[in-house]
């Protein structure tokens, strides 16, 4: 008889930045219950199908973690999704759809005290034969201490304060290598960075403002620019003489992210890896200036400041 280890094994949705907080949230609740983790985003949206792009970028430190592929005797685990047990390799897309209730979302969620409740807020229902019965809680809503051997963690983005992600998430070494060069052929620790995010999440102000504070505040500073939008892009090209900018692919967008043009618009996944690597190297570029003015209502954003060295130095823009 071998030996059963306890695992949560996420499956991953949604962007870069709500994946990195989803991971800190999973490694919260392992630490609190015992459990092994597995980050599974082999789901199509940053690289081929199949192949998992966090762990080309990324490594975790201080976790207990095992690969998908290395867990023996799957069929004879006690799983929370017998959908998974089933397709182990599946996305989650391929075999749920993430269901949001207009009704009761609008109630204080402290009033959905128990899993089963929070059910009625928000789940993830199987695409076919789907009912409450068999659908799935977001990642968020597990509560403590449950049996399923291999429990399944999927949430756009859980209620928890980040701030300690450094600690747990580093990059691979040549993610590194290329930030660096970057920063330092670019004079970045002494310039102002800048992240606007116009495509899927809009600003809530007008980017004129940031532009007009920065020329008047940091005057003759380098201005890096981390955006999604040609359009920003071009505004700030006309606006501030000093502006960095990082080359990488530029697909012309129509409201929709980077991550959802390459899973709905590269049928050859030629640039699914490309686009995701460039956005994880400005997501840190941006951690590096010496002012970061970060776009509030942005988890990609948030990210960057969470990583910046000096808090003091960090502006949510939209506020100014």
């Amino acid at each position: 008889m071998f030996q059963k280890n306890k695992y949560l094994v996420i499956k991953a949705c949604a962007g870069l930045g709500n994946r990195l907080v989803t991971i800190f949230a999973a490694i919260k609740y392992c630490e609190i219950n015992n459990r092994i983790l597995v980050i599974d985003w082999s789901d199509g949206q940053f690289d081929k199908k199949g192949a998992d792009a966090f762990r080309k970028c990324f490594d975790l430190n201080y976790v207990k973690l095992e690969e998908l592929e290395n867990i023996e005797y799957w069929l004879d685990y006690s799983h929370s999704s017998d959908l998974f047990r089933q397709h182990k390799l599946e996305g989650v897309y391929d075999l749920y759809v993430n269901e949001q209730s207009s009704f009761w979302g609008n109630l204080p969620i402290k009033l959905f005290v128990f899993a089963w409740l929070k059910k009625l807020r928000r789940r993830w229902q199987p695409i076919v034969k789907g009912n409450y019965f068999n659908s799935l809680n977001s990642g968020s809503d597990l509560p403590n201490n449950l049996k399923d051997e291999i429990l399944y963690y999927v949430d756009f983005l859980p209620y928890i304060n980040y701030d300690e992600l450094p600690k747990y998430l580093s990059l691979k070494p040549f993610i590194v290598e290329k930030i660096d060069r970057f920063v330092n052929d670019n004079n970045l620790e002494k310039s102002v960075g800048i992240h606007i995010r116009s495509t899927d999440k809009r600003p809530t102000s007008d980017v004129r403002k940031v532009i007009d504070h920065i020329l008047v505040k940091h005057k003759n500073i380098p201005v890096y620019l981390s955006t999604d939008s040609i359009e920003i892009e071009a505004l700030f090209l006309k606006a501030i003489p000093n502006l960095v900018l990082f080359p990488k692919t530029k697909p012309k967008l129509n409201g929709e992210g980077l991550h959802q043009w390459a899973l709905h618009n590269d049928p050859k996944e030629e640039f699914k890896y490309s686009l995701f690597e460039e956005s994880v190297i400005e997501m840190f570029l941006l951690s590096k200036c010496q002012y970061l003015y970060y776009q509030g209502n942005s988890t990609f954003s948030n990210i960057s400041k969470v990583y910046h060295i000096d808090k003091t130095n960090c502006y949510d823009w939209l506020k100014l």
